[in-house]
């Protein structure tokens, strides 16, 4: 029997999250760029977003050189900064609000890479358009709450935490924290499914 899917979190029924659903407006334009392997994980984090905050835009693929919303993006390119930690990417420390760290002028727009590490790399290679952007790298991220998705890179976080804290940074407030209350209810959901003792296994951790 074909489980019923909620047409929102775009989750089984049985394990909706729309309960804990915000509604907020990020403070800059932010495009997601999507690799198509997210689509199918279970546990995305994008999919939160587009339900949580507007001013964001997802688009999915891999090459993404001739699609109309990019093309649009590379028309139209001022203010627009890549988070990514390439070799010569600023640094932005979330220590300090962006405004008070030298800055004059939030940036108009964001360009986030969304997939396994791997994956992201290869976005940023396949795509040679975003090097016409600035990229900034992020220093100072707490450690992941993703408990229940393990990443290959220190200091990894998922695309929702990423996008939290640099939206928190850049308007100098707790605003966005929570982003946060679906992100835990799904991770609970899932640690309920798999049972505590599955889930110590696997990833070593306890929700204490």
């Amino acid at each position: 029997m074909t489980r019923k899917i909620c047409e929102n979190c775009q989750r089984p029924i049985s394990v909706c999250i729309c309960e804990h659903f915000v509604s907020l407006s990020a403070p800059c334009e932010i495009v997601i760029l999507q690799h198509p392997t997210e689509q199918k994980q279970a546990l995305a984090t994008v999919p939160i977003l587009q339900a949580c905050l507007t001013n964001l835009t997802v688009i999915v693929g891999e090459e993404l050189n001739d699609n109309p919303a990019v093309q649009a993006i590379i028309d139209d390119p001022e203010g627009t900064l890549v988070i990514f930690p390439d070799e010569g990417a600023d640094k932005w420390d979330l220590s300090e609000p962006y405004l008070c760290a030298g800055n004059d002028v939030l940036p108009r727009r964001l360009i986030v890479l969304d997939g396994t590490w791997r994956k992201a790399k290869l976005l940023w290679h396949k795509n040679p358009w975003l090097d016409d952007f600035k990229a900034v790298a992020l220093q100072g991220l707490p450690s992941s709450e993703y408990m229940i998705r393990s990443s290959s890179i220190e200091g990894g976080v998922s695309t929702l935490e990423a996008l939290m804290h640099t939206c928190n940074y850049l308007s100098a407030s707790h605003k966005y924290t929570p982003l946060l209350k679906p992100f835990k209810a799904m991770i609970d959901w899932q640690i309920k499914k798999m049972g505590k003792e599955i889930f110590l296994a696997h990833y070593g951790k306890s929700d204490n």
